[in-house]
């Protein structure tokens, strides 16, 4: 079951909602039982097989959380190591397996068979969020747990697919907060209007991006334009595509009451790659961060050492989105792109000229031209089409004028253009007061102003919503549920 469907829409929310408030009035727990049966509900519905795996998964990292806090005085570290162990194998098996006997047979030439192994949907997500729970229970960060709660946390539909990576101070918490089990209509309204606005992203947006600029890098060898425009295309596509799921696990988040960090602020407003990453894919940067680069010594011991860990860190970065070599390379760009700018940065220390605006202008637009091109790699099934569409943009395959395209397509390129660059985000709308750090920079200040539910707010959303629902029928799959 995927959030863009009538049947999440129209059946599958209004019975999780109503259920849960009605049983909330009786009893918390009965209400968070009935949440965790609707989220095993949620993801089994995707694939009944995938339930064991996530099953057995929570079981073990929830008895490993236990094992560790038993004896945390004692800091046994290696029950932390077999612990996250469990974790690694189990991502391994199911997700990298067959990569590596690919990798194992083109470097020995021997034709090793693949295993024929089921990819459980989201593994890579409600694995590294177990992860940090294993981490925090190890430094003292937690206490105690309940089994329910835990539970919950592991499996909460909302964000189960696609991320946000969340750690347990982020919503366990709020699990055990009474308060929150109580019918709001702040929280109805802000988070259905989220909701929309984040199918709307997906729907109107991204999903008609792909669509109609797809012709551009059909062609196995793309001439400048078309692989220039294509790749714009699959930029601002991502984008949308993912920040719409994003928003879409808010917003239903927050209609019970509970409320889950953004994920995404403006990252093509971004003014260089350290920039982007804190406002990209948030979780997971902070998940690298946190339990990766900290861990390996971040930058406590000198600019070699610090750029060894930057690359390390945004290698397995790069692994973790797919059991492909593009996927590594994407990485290991980001991480070089990351090591240039620290080391330019470590150049200018010693003058204090304040950047012009034409000088910030051209940070953003030179983080845009990277990022892009890194997103070849993401975006390419294998090398050598990722080496087409980079001899495409450096004008290698020719130049010619692009006729494939009609008016629609060049008009929702331009329209999706706007909306990243220059208008405000959804966090900026709906959750300014909670979250002022995430204020973006070069939003147009006529779009500005905070949500608030009256009728001209009523009004978008319902017209929205209305779009939303006709084009419900050619709905795409979400990029990021793959991985």
């Amino acid at each position: 079951m995927v959030f863009n469907s009538y049947s999440f829409i129209f059946i599958f929310l209004p019975i999780v909602v109503s259920g849960f408030y009605f049983l909330a009035r009786k009893n918390n727990q009965w209400a968070i039982a009935w949440l965790i049966l609707a989220s095993l509900c949620f993801y089994g519905l995707w694939d009944y097989r995938y339930l064991p795996i996530l099953l057995s998964s929570i079981s073990i990292n929830y008895l490993a959380c236990k094992w560790i806090l038993a004896n945390n005085q004692a800091k046994h570290s290696w029950r932390l190591t077999v612990s996250i162990s469990f974790n690694l194998i189990l991502l391994g098996f199911f997700k990298y397996v067959n990569f590596f006997i690919v990798s194992i047979n083109d470097v020995s030439g021997n034709n090793l068979p693949l295993l024929n192994i089921l990819l459980p949907v989201g593994i890579s997500y409600f694995t590294f969020t177990q992860i940090a729970v294993l981490v925090d229970a190890y430094h003292g960060k937690i206490q105690a747990i309940k089994f329910t709660q835990y539970c919950l946390f592991a499996s909460y539909f909302p964000y189960i697919v696609a991320g946000p990576i969340l750690r347990h101070q982020e919503l366990l918490p709020q699990f055990a907060d009474t308060k929150r089990y109580r019918i709001s209509a702040e929280n109805f309204a802000i988070g259905i209007s989220i909701f929309v606005f984040g199918l709307g992203k997906k729907l109107l947006i991204a999903d008609t991006l792909g669509s109609t600029m797809w012709p551009l890098l059909a062609a196995d060898n793309p001439k400048f334009l078309h692989a220039w425009l294509g790749m714009l295309a699959y930029t601002l596509r991502l984008y949308f595509d993912f920040s719409g799921y994003s928003d879409m696990a808010i917003g239903v988040s927050r209609v019970f009451g509970f409320k889950i960090p953004i994920n995404f602020n403006s990252p093509y407003k971004a003014t260089s790659v350290s920039d982007f990453w804190q406002r990209w894919h948030i979780s997971l940067s902070q998940f690298l961060k946190n339990y990766l680069y900290i861990s390996l010594g971040g930058n406590r011991k000198g600019q070699l050492v610090r750029y060894r860990n930057l690359m390390l860190t945004m290698l397995l970065g790069g692994l973790w989105h797919g059991a492909n070599w593009t996927f590594v390379i994407w990485g290991g760009l980001h991480g070089l792109y990351l090591c240039m700018q620290h080391g330019w940065k470590t150049l200018q220390k010693n003058r204090k000229q304040k950047p012009s605006a034409a000088s910030a202008v051209a940070s953003r637009v030179l983080t845009f031209v990277a990022v892009m091109v890194a997103w070849v790699f993401f975006r390419a099934p294998d090398m050598a089409s990722a080496f087409a569409v980079l001899a495409g943009m450096a004008g290698g395959n020719g130049i010619s004028m692009i006729t494939s395209l009609d008016v629609q397509a060049y008009g929702i390129l331009i329209v999706s253009a706007v909306i990243a660059f220059w208008l405000p985000n959804t966090n900026e709308l709906f959750l300014s007061d909670e979250n002022k750090e995430t204020k973006s920079v070069s939003s147009v200040s006529l779009f500005r102003g905070d949500w608030s539910p009256n009728l001209r707010w009523g009004l978008a959303v319902g017209l929205i919503f209305a779009l939303c629902v006709l084009s419900i029928d050619q709905a795409k799959g979400f990029i990021y549920a793959q991985f």
